[in-house]
């Protein structure tokens, strides 16, 4: 089964027809159509119809049609055991991985002095990269305007 068959039959085993659902979602109805029907569909989408249903965004029903979701897109079988559990090992390395370097960071931190306010800096960095790339440009546009621009050689007329 895959993620629309799903939806569709979580859709009917509540009662909600197409219509029923797009006004109680307020959403069109071709979102829904476009979603029963294998359209291309935001997971977002799927997730806001599925909780105006009554699913809550940890139930079993939103578990599962988000990996037949996700498996749909990508073409990985992660609805397959083996591949599942292949992938929550590599989650878990890569939570292993950012916890101790969470841990390196709060130890250099401590170590620089940092005041809260250059910490709070530091994260809207981390959290806005785009931000902090043109912070950079404005920068470097104020040091080239700051720096005097070289007089105009003056030139005698010759007559």
């Amino acid at each position: 089964m895959d993620y629309t068959q799903f939806f569709r039959s979580l859709r009917e085993a509540r009662g909600f027809t197409i219509e029923e659902l797009a006004e109680r979602a307020r959403r069109h109805r071709n979102t829904i159509l476009n979603l029963e029907s294998g359209r291309p569909v935001k997971f977002k989408t799927i997730a806001g119809l599925m909780e105006k249903l009554g699913y809550a965004a940890d139930s079993e029903e939103m578990r599962s049609i988000a990996l037949l979701w996700l498996e749909a897109v990508s073409g990985i079988p992660v609805s397959r055991r083996p591949v599942r559990a292949a992938a929550q090992k590599n989650i878990a390395s890569y939570r292993s991985h950012l916890q101790r370097t969470a841990r390196e960071l709060e130890t250099a931190a401590i170590d620089a002095g940092l005041k809260e306010s250059q910490l709070q800096a530091l994260l809207f960095a981390i959290r806005h990269p785009a931000a902090l790339s043109i912070l950079e440009d404005i920068r470097d546009l104020v040091l080239q305007l700051s720096v005097p621009a070289e007089a105009p050689a003056l030139r005698a007329a010759e007559e």
